[in-house]
């Protein structure tokens, strides 16, 4: 162990804030690239912490980390703690009248890869000193990372259910398709029913994925036995191509199709749950600050459906 420090050490934030990634991808690698240190670097400050606390918090072995009793007792004082300087931060600016900082977004790769580039586009042209770090993961990842307070705000697929310690909110829709392979019988046709595609097989990603949990709601009601699954899959990327290579055909968000997909045939699905929810989820706080307040009003203002002009220029002339 490094040599003991004070019991102040405790106290320096950029250690907790790096304990906390850790514990939240039980990763160094990972928790290293989310607070931007080295490897080592990361190391040493657990290191210090452990030696100021005089205790392990993380179990070591070949298989991986793992959070001892005291590290997930320090786990929850963690979170608390950087809230509490967060929102110190927040008191601080709003005071001084200054919107600076840093956020960090997390979502699912659809979202970042369609609907998020927007939203950030729009947030920094209006809040240039705001930086904007954008990470993408799976969603039991994403709801960690802002219940840890690795990210600011996350974006999902689904109906949030949260704790008392963070907040969510649905902010716009996705219609869902059917993708095929473009020779499909049913290509072309403007009307399809659930029963149209009882014979085909489909391609679906792993359980207690939100693309799997699609599925399975959008066909229970009407063919709760069908249709067939070939099998699992671990990406829309690696489902897309097996489609197009005519293995079967998916259920997918409609973002997810390119505008260019002749190699595909795009299916209307109206059948149960024709719309995915999407999502933002973020941390309780008693004082938010400004940056993320914004951020959420920019998320509401530009995912939500297009509103009439003059709805717009309403809501926009505040901020002109």
């Amino acid at each position: 162990m490094p040599q003991r420090h004070s019991t102040v050490q405790i106290m320096q934030l950029r250690f907790l804030k790096t304990f906390t990634a850790v514990a939240a991808t039980l990763n160094v690698t990972r928790a290293s690239e989310q607070v931007h240190l080295a490897q080592s670097s990361v190391t040493e400050q657990i290191q210090a912490l452990e030696a100021d606390l005089g205790a392990s918090l993380f179990d070591r072995s070949r298989r991986g980390l793992k959070l001892t009793p005291a590290g997930r007792r320090l786990l929850d004082y963690a979170g608390d703690l950087l809230s509490l300087a967060d929102e110190a931060r927040a008191a601080v600016s709003d005071a001084a009248g200054a919107v600076g900082g840093r956020l960090t977004i997390g979502g699912l790769e659809t979202l970042c890869a369609v609907r998020l580039p927007a939203l950030l586009v729009e947030f920094r042209q209006r809040h240039p000193n705001v930086e904007l770090i954008l990470r993408t993961a799976d969603s039991g990842q994403l709801r960690g990372g802002v219940k840890s307070g690795a990210m600011d705000v996350c974006f999902l697929f689904g109906d949030a259910t949260v704790g008392p310690d963070l907040r969510s909110e649905q902010v716009a829709q996705e219609r869902l398709v059917i993708i095929a392979p473009r020779n499909h019988p049913l290509a072309g046709r403007e009307v399809i029913q659930p029963d149209d595609l009882a014979d085909d097989a489909f391609l679906v990603t792993e359980r207690g994925c939100v693309y799997r949990r699609m599925f399975e709601e959008a066909f229970a009601a009407t063919l709760p036995d069908r249709p067939k699954r070939v099998g699992e899959f671990a990406s829309l990327a690696a489902i897309w191509g097996l489609v197009e290579a005519g293995l079967g055909c998916a259920l997918v968000p409609r973002l997810a199709v390119p505008e260019a997909n002749a190699d595909v045939a795009v299916l209307p699905w109206v059948g149960n749950n024709p719309m995915a929810p999407i999502t933002m989820i973020w941390r309780r706080r008693r004082v938010q600050s400004p940056a993320l307040g914004l951020f959420l009003a920019a998320a509401r203002d530009t995912l939500a459906p297009a509103k009439p002009a003059a709805d717009r220029h309403r809501r926009e002339a505040p901020f002109l």
